[in-house]
């Protein structure tokens, strides 16, 4: 259990059938979740209908970046008065960041605002995106720029489904986690290492049958369940004293400035973990170059980032499209933009203003390799 939010966040070795009996409310319940993740949803239905909740619906989405849109919000809110769901409804997404950030929009817009539960089912997901109660879809122009903030219920993270995600879904998550730990917990960055030392960054160590049936597998989820809780209690820590974004939060968006502008010049070919992870290194780069980071611990942080399987340039990087996408952010004042960049591992400076100019030479330094002195510990 992470706490210090009003609602639990909880990291689970169970199924999440049994850990959901206790966060589940006694009003009718509307189920969203990705196609991926069906076991995962396969499993909470039945833990509902044991705890003789009322289901009215379960409805599969793709997830993905392409599901964040107007079209698909309106579809949710169109299913939801189809099942005649109502204010005092509750709505449970299963699955990625994608699927938890639209839904969560779809119920703080639907009547009003309904009560939802997130049941992240990525790493991402189980680290960031599902904690915080930032809900929020794309636009053409960029990324999360209609949202809300919209508290869910519930967290419940089921490690266990972590055995079902692709490698490059670990990868994503990674990144999460690395920037969690240069925000606010530096021992974080040395368990993130433990984990690639150990061999973990595979879905076939985590919950496989053969694993299960063998009794083994519990130190290994063990080790990812402490991470995950680690992470998580970064983010849990700094939305409890700023729910609203007004100033502490915005820490969180180390790496995101950059890595959004990026992700969306990459007209969603760049998962959004990778696209942070080159956020970071190009918002490092940012922070040395004002003075504000030194080269080793820069260093330090890539080091991470690659042992991961992070990548840290993108080839072929359109910066003029991502320097439109910056243009865009909702976190710029006029014609200035502002970062979050770290000060050192564990400490970040919010608010920084960044010209124009050293903004686009950071995201052209992201388009090429590291040379072996920005690497060099």
């Amino acid at each position: 259990m992470v706490d210090g939010l009003p609602y639990p966040v909880i990291v689970s070795l169970a199924a999440p059938d049994a850990v959901l009996a206790s966060a589940l409310p006694s009003a009718e319940i509307a189920v969203i979740y990705d196609a991926r993740a069906a076991r995962s949803a396969r499993a909470f239905l039945l833990g509902a209908r044991r705890a003789r909740r009322k289901i009215l619906g379960a409805l599969a989405l793709r997830g993905g970046e392409h599901v964040k849109n107007t079209k698909a919000v309106q579809s949710l809110w169109r299913w939801l008065l189809a099942r005649r769901a109502d204010r005092a409804s509750v709505l449970v997404a299963i699955g990625g960041g994608t699927v938890t950030d639209t839904a969560g929009f779809a119920a703080a817009t639907f009547m009003r605002g309904i009560a939802w539960i997130a049941v992240p089912t990525t790493l991402l997901g189980m680290v960031d995106a599902a904690i915080g109660g930032k809900t929020a879809i794309d636009l053409p122009e960029g990324k999360n720029v209609a949202g809300a903030f919209w508290a869910p219920q519930a967290v419940v993270a089921d490690v266990c489904a972590l055995a079902t995600l692709p490698q490059r879904e670990f990868e994503n998550g990674m990144a999460e986690i690395i920037k969690a730990a240069v925000i606010g917990d530096p021992s974080l960055l040395e368990k993130a290492d433990a984990i690639g030392s150990a061999g973990l960054l595979s879905p076939a160590r985590l919950c496989s049958p053969a694993l299960l049936n063998a009794g083994a597998g519990t130190t290994d989820r063990g080790m990812w369940a402490e991470v995950i809780a680690a992470a998580a209690r970064v983010k849990a820590g700094i939305v409890a004293r700023d729910p609203l974004e007004s100033g502490k939060r915005e820490s969180l968006n180390l790496g995101h400035t950059l890595g959004h502008a990026i992700e969306h010049a990459s007209r969603g070919r760049l998962p959004h973990g990778r696209a942070v992870a080159v956020g970071l290194r190009g918002e490092g780069l940012l922070a040395m170059e004002l003075g504000l980071f030194s080269r080793a611990e820069h260093a330090r942080v890539l080091a991470s980032l690659r042992s991961a399987g992070l990548p840290l340039y993108v080839t072929g990087l359109d910066v003029p499209a991502a320097m439109r996408a910056l243009r865009a952010d909702k976190k710029r004042r006029g014609t200035t933009l502002r970062f979050t960049l770290p000060a050192g591992i564990g400490d970040v400076r919010t608010g920084v203003a960044v010209e124009a100019a050293t903004a686009r030479r950071a995201l052209a330094q992201c388009a090429a390799p590291p040379s072996a002195e920005e690497l060099e510990v």
